[in-house]
């Protein structure tokens, strides 16, 4: 709790970003722990896409709301009350992103090591990266989830 408060601190004039991130999460993990996957999609505002459709290297210029949003979900998912894996903080983003009007993929991928099967999720907006960027490089993509065509901001 004491990170937590921390963190409102130092965010002080901002203190809704880190609020919105903690609730983000919160929505993530209730969707993954009790919705069915088709249904929890429906509730972030994801939609599949080809692989053909991923977005190769960055098309445009960094937007200031996204480090802010990658940071803001990185801070909080270490603070919350339970363990945001990769995949909630993912949905997490795409959720704040979305609010924004800010473009997000969400990256679902596997390895194999050693026999055993892991699974990643990680978020780009706009080729930039977001969540989980740094573990992805040893995972194949396999499926691309992306917030609608249109990116029309939520709210």
């Amino acid at each position: 709790m004491a990170g937590f408060r921390y963190t409102l601190r130092q965010w002080r004039g901002r203190v809704g970003l880190p609020v919105e991130a903690m609730v983000c999460l919160a929505l993530a993990r209730l969707a993954c722990l009790v919705m069915p996957f088709r249904l929890a999609l429906r509730l972030v505002g994801l939609q599949p896409v080809p692989q053909s459709a991923e977005r190769m290297g960055p098309l445009g210029p960094l937007d200031p709301r996204i480090p802010a949003v990658a940071g803001m979900i990185t801070r909080m998912a270490e603070r919350v009350p339970f363990r945001a894996v990769c995949l909630q903080q993912s949905f997490a983003a795409a959720l704040m992103l979305r609010r924004r009007g800010l473009p997000v993929d969400v990256h679902l991928g596997v390895r194999r090591e050693n026999g055993v099967f892991a699974a990643h999720a990680w978020s780009l907006s706009d080729g930039h990266p977001v969540t989980g960027v740094p573990e992805a490089g040893t995972y194949q993509t396999v499926a691309i989830l992306r917030a609608g065509w249109s990116h029309q901001p939520l709210l």
